[in-house]
């Protein structure tokens, strides 16, 4: 039944996966208890069908209680724990509470690093998520710092044409045009274009984004 909610959740069909996500955890809830992995696991799959159904408070709200079960079982610096740190920071810079996102994320690449070093793709990818939330708190020195990290490490493990790479160079870009930067600004919005048309065409959503951010550099 999870993994058909999962299933449903990846193919759009959201709320057939709410439904399903919402039947699993009171099952493992009565079966297991609040405190048992599997529960907890359920927990999380609403969380992100939530999420991605745009109804952010509530995924807030089960994400948090994924994140104080975890404390309570695993401790502080366990792996789940940091798990659901990191989503519930995610959901909260999608909700606008960019401050207290921040604040999480800055939490788990610290302990990520410290545990699998800076090239890992965990920690990259809280850099990501990091370097975003800085950008939307108008930080755009940190964000820049590193969105440049991350560009290099997904260039150096998966070329310039991989997707990740594509998404971390658009992200600079943007913070670049957001800081002034124009001229570097915009020679990422060109290889950005130039690699999603060559990927997906001219009418792919995010060959259109490309082409939109690129416009939006111009006219600046």
């Amino acid at each position: 039944m999870s993994s058909l909610a999962v299933t449903l959740r990846e193919g759009g069909e959201l709320e057939e996966a709410e439904k399903l996500d919402q039947e699993v955890l009171k099952l493992r809830t009565e079966a297991f208890g609040i405190s048992h992995p599997d529960t907890t696991k359920a927990m999380s799959n609403l969380a992100t069908t939530l999420r991605r159904s745009g109804k952010l408070e509530n995924a807030q709200r089960v994400f948090q209680q994924v994140l104080d079960v975890s404390i309570e079982v695993f401790g502080k610096n366990h792996q789940d724990t940091i798990r659901a740190m990191f989503h519930l920071a995610v959901t909260l810079r999608m909700g606008s509470k960019v401050e207290e996102a921040e604040k999480l994320l800055q939490e788990v690449l610290k302990i990520r690093t410290e545990a699998f070093g800076t090239n890992h793709p965990d920690t990259i990818e809280t850099m990501f998520q990091l370097a975003a939330t800085l950008r939307r708190n108008g930080k755009l020195e940190e964000a820049e710092k590193f969105e440049q990290e991350v560009l290099k490490v997904r260039t150096e493990a998966f070329g310039p044409s991989h997707p990740d790479t594509i998404q971390a160079m658009s992200n600079l870009a943007s913070t670049f045009s957001k800081g002034g930067k124009l001229e570097e600004a915009e020679k990422l919005d060109q290889e950005v274009l130039k690699a999603r048309t060559e990927a997906f065409g001219t009418n792919h959503p995010d060959t259109i984004q490309a082409m939109s951010h690129l416009a939006s550099t111009f006219s600046k």
